[in-house]
């Protein structure tokens, strides 16, 4: 009887633990952004093209995540600048999404030797709720070289959704963003309970590079159920075990299983 006590106060020490910080992360509330990884390159027409990811690090949802960057030669002359939003209108908290900024002017990318990046951001206290689930994708390469990622995206909310844009971000063997495309599903807007495909499309000039990919997508009303967190795996796991141990121990003593 002891042991099982000692189990069971485990269990309730490990729930409270959970609690706790979702608590204290809730009271001491900060709103912050983390580049996570970016490169830069020349296209094939001479634009310069900065490509990255950014997760939102805080504990509050943001919207409206705005990246600027400088540009500069090998002296440190500031030679131009540009702006992007991430293709994520709504950044929840643990979110990631890709941006893409553009240099058009060809004779000033031709002098960027360097760049570096700012971020702004609004906060968004109403967040978004999960309503939408991609339910596979797979990718190839078509004849002209271009990568092609497609698949079926469902709407899980109680309500019909509009405007869903499907965000891929594609890495290279490092994890290291090498590009990024958006489209949207095929219908854009349908029902609760229904299902739509998407195509995204990624040039072939970083095709080569690219190892793996993620999908993201969201909507005007609805963001997509992410994966479950790494931070929780652990205590739910643990959590999940004790529990086990205690329903096959009263089973035992009832003399429903045999050791």
């Amino acid at each position: 009887m002891q042991k099982k006590n000692h189990i069971v106060l485990i269990i309730l020490a490990l729930l409270g633990s959970v609690l706790l910080v979702s608590f204290a992360s809730s009271i001491n509330a900060a709103a912050q952004v983390t580049i996570l990884s970016h490169s830069g390159y020349i296209s094939s027409l001479g634009w310069y093209y900065v490509v990255g990811e950014v997760q939102n690090s805080g504990d509050m949802h943001l919207k409206y995540v705005e990246i600027t960057a400088t540009f500069y030669d090998s002296y440190d002359v500031v030679v131009d600048t540009s702006f992007t939003f991430a293709d994520l209108n709504v950044l929840l908290v643990g979110r990631k999404s890709p941006f893409k900024l553009t240099l058009v002017n060809t004779e000033q990318s031709a002098k960027v030797d360097h760049y570096s990046l700012d971020i702004t951001y609004d906060i968004f206290e109403l967040g978004k709720p999960q309503g939408l689930e991609i339910l596979s994708s797979s990718s190839y390469v078509g004849t002209l070289g271009w990568m092609h990622v497609v698949g079926e995206i469902k709407n899980i909310g109680v309500y019909p959704t509009t405007y869903v844009e499907v965000i891929a971000t594609f890495y290279d063997n490092t994890g290291k963003v090498v590009g990024c495309g958006f489209t949207f599903s095929n219908p854009s807007d349908f029902e609760a309970d229904q299902k739509a495909s998407f195509e995204i499309i990624l040039m072939s000039d970083r095709v080569p590079l690219v190892d793996s990919y993620e999908i993201t997508a969201e909507s005007d009303q609805y963001a997509v159920v992410p994966e479950l967190p790494s931070f929780l795996i652990l205590p739910l796991f643990m959590i999940a075990t004790l529990l086990a141990v205690i329903v096959y121990r009263r089973q035992l003593r009832k003399g429903n299983v045999s050791v």
